[in-house]
């Protein structure tokens, strides 16, 4: 029970600080926006699958637990989205203190201050943006790796399968800590190894194979794949390195290790080579699972949801455990230098860096511009990555990109001048003649810094969120184009709303 409330008392400074304070918390970014998408669209459309027939074009969630969980206190405890957001969020952080303190469950305070400082810089990095699902998909993680570290293998198969529901590329993390259990064998008595295996392969069977198995099979037969978003997975072999790897993902990858995480890599390669033949096999199979798999898998695809770094975050994962488990275990004073180096000189750093640029949302003027098109009916939209456009307004959404469809296909110049949309964002388009004769150009500015002046307010805690949102220089020059119809019945309504956020109209001369 003092772990429990050692775990409560640590989140709620950190729930009350990242759910009540930050302003950025009321608007989420646009790779939020499909799990939004789909949670309203179980709700409202009653859509559980991909309807080929429906006006409404999505796909399905990068993880579908969590948009699950979003949709059940939207129906049962009628909450807004927003508000389930909230919730989903700080129930993982909640828990996944909960499970580290579980997992490391040590009694050196020393550990438990490095914790604490690892836990504030992830929630620093990672909650902030609202309705991106990592801090949920963390949570799934430590599950199964806490039923691992306590040899509970019944949970850990339970916590594997909901693991691959939540996102079907989680097989590759969890299979290492499966194959690794049966690494028990050898610590029983001959007479009880027989009983071990058949239990232990009924128990994969019943709990995990059968299941995963049969949701592949509903997701091929529904979705048509079995893997979300596989468009990006698509390499051009220009953007190959390797012949395998993504070019981009591959300097990702680089880049957070040597700016990000060095110290922290550096100590648990460091102990690994140093104390390889003590080191028991549940520390390789972590390793392998939470940081080889992941680097290799994350740079065999693009970065185009990467926010943050969210895709090394099971890496950031088995450092943290790995290297404070190392000092539990081993009094490791080499690894807890470390350790205390990527916090004091790395990570409070970041995380500040981070705060900086996520509290840049709160000036989001997509935002905004789309909050008051809302209160346009009847309106269609044409988009070529996530908008606010499609979750907070009614507007019929195509997305030109070939995003969010069954079959990819991208819209042609001829398809988007026919369409007669009221809208199409965009922020290039090659030839823009075809579209000039039906639409009117507007210059619109990504960031309400860009147009408006905000006066600095009296309110000390105000004035410090005031003060780390402007570190960030603006560009004033960072527009987004937006094409309006002009012949729609709207033209007029929409024009105005664009006007009132900075907007200006393009002059054919300048096209």
């Amino acid at each position: 029970m003092k772990r429990l409330q050692f775990a409560i008392l640590l989140s709620i400074p950190l729930c009350w600080f990242f759910f009540k304070l930050l302003p950025v918390y009321t608007h989420p970014s646009d790779c939020s926006v499909a799990n939004f998408i789909y949670a309203e669209n179980f709700e409202h459309l009653k859509i559980w699958c991909f309807d080929a027939n429906s006006t409404v074009r999505f796909d399905d969630s990068s993880n579908f637990l969590y948009v699950l969980s979003l949709w059940l206190l939207i129906h049962f405890f009628k909450f807004t989205t927003l508000k389930a957001a909230f919730a989903v969020s700080a129930f993982s952080m909640l828990m996944s203190v909960y499970l580290l303190q579980r997992i490391i469950d040590t009694r050196f305070w020393s550990v438990n201050l490095l914790l604490v400082g690892l836990l504030f810089m992830s929630t620093q990095i990672w909650a902030g943006t609202l309705g991106d699902e990592i801090l949920f998909q963390g949570m799934l993680w430590l599950f199964a790796i806490r039923s691992f570290w306590k040899h509970r293998y019944f949970w850990l198969m339970i916590w594997c399968t909901l693991n691959i529901m939540a996102r079907p590329d989680n097989i590759l993390i969890v299979l290492p800590l499966i194959i690794a259990s049966y690494w028990d064998y050898a610590a029983l008595k001959d007479r009880d190894k027989r009983k071990f295996i058949i239990r232990r392969i009924r128990r994969t069977f019943a709990l995990f194979i059968f299941p995963t198995i049969g949701y592949f099979i509903y997701r091929y037969l529904y979705f048509g794949k079995v893997l979300p978003y596989n468009w990006l997975h698509h390499s051009l072999e220009t953007d190959k390195q390797f012949g395998i790897f993504n070019f981009e993902a591959y300097n990702f990858l680089k880049h957070y290790l040597r700016y990000y995480t060095i110290p922290l890599v550096i100590g648990v390669a460091f102990y690994f080579l140093k104390e390889r033949k003590k080191i028991n096999i549940r520390y390789y199979a972590l390793a392998l699972s939470l940081l080889v798999i992941p680097m290799v898998y994350s740079c065999t695809f693009s970065q185009d949801e990467n926010l943050a770094f969210k895709n090394y975050y099971p890496v950031y994962l088995g450092l943290i455990i790995l290297s404070l488990l190392f000092i539990r275990d081993f009094r490791s004073i080499t690894q807890g230098i470390t350790t205390a180096v990527f916090v004091i000189f790395f990570g409070f750093k970041i995380s500040f860096v981070y705060f900086q640029h996520t509290l840049q949302s709160y000036n989001n003027n997509e935002f905004y511009i789309a909050n008051d098109l809302a209160q346009i009916h009847n309106g269609k939209a044409i988009v070529y990555y996530n908008t606010f456009i499609d979750w907070l307004t009614e507007w019929q959404t195509t997305y030109a990109s070939g995003k969010h469809t069954t079959d990819g296909h991208k819209l042609s110049q001829d398809e988007l001048a026919s369409s007669m949309a009221d809208v199409i964002i965009t922020d290039n388009i090659s030839d823009k003649k075809i579209l000039s004769e039906k639409y009117a150009f507007f210059s619109v500015p990504k960031n309400t810094r860009q147009y408006e002046k905000e006066t600095k307010p009296e309110n000390s805690l105000d004035q410090f969120f005031y003060k780390y949102s402007r570190k960030t220089p603006v560009n004033k020059n960072d527009n987004f184009t937006m094409l309006v119809w002009k012949f729609g019945n709207n033209y007029e309504d929409i024009k105005k709303v664009l006007e009132n956020h900075g907007a200006k109209e393009i002059s054919k001369t300048k096209k």
